[in-house]
């Protein structure tokens, strides 16, 4: 799960401008924060439509850029217990890989690093995925044993 799932624009729970930005998952229901980002395919991160060579493009005109979104776990966490891949920062309201520099070791993580619905057993990527992904599943059982909380 090194890269993160992308949802195009295209997608219903994907908020557009003015939309409501904290939607449940997908997989387990729990809720997520969609943010933008321009981490496509985890390599191209500015120009996906560049080739080999990243100062020419391919077709010799840049299509237009589609939006890419990525599902963070509400609230900030330690960045040193997360893989590289699972950490991200905010900086405008775009999602960027990576802890920021300012963020004094407190990071957003990527939901599909520790998503119950996605992972039948603990993720082993890093220690704090295993450690959400526990008690994410505690949550979930914690609420369908009382359903009316």
């Amino acid at each position: 799960m090194g890269v993160p799932s992308q949802h195009g624009p295209g997608d219903d729970l994907v908020p557009a401008w003015g939309r409501k930005l904290t939607v449940p998952c997908a997989h387990c229901g729990l809720a997520t924060q969609r943010h933008r980002t321009l981490d496509f395919d985890g390599v191209n991160i500015y120009r996906p439509q560049a080739g080999p060579d990243p100062a020419r493009v391919i077709e010799g005109e840049e299509p237009p850029v589609e939006q890419a979104w990525i599902a963070l776990m509400p609230g900030d966490y330690p960045a040193r217990l997360f893989a590289d891949t699972e950490v991200y920062h905010l900086v405008g309201g775009v999602a960027w890989p990576g802890p920021h520099h300012r963020d004094y070791g407190s990071a957003k993580v990527v939901h599909d690093a520790c998503c119950p619905g996605l992972h039948d057993t603990q993720p082993a990527t890093s220690r704090g995925a295993g450690e959400l992904w526990r008690a994410m599943r505690l949550r979930l059982a914690r609420s369908s044993a009382h359903p009316g909380r």
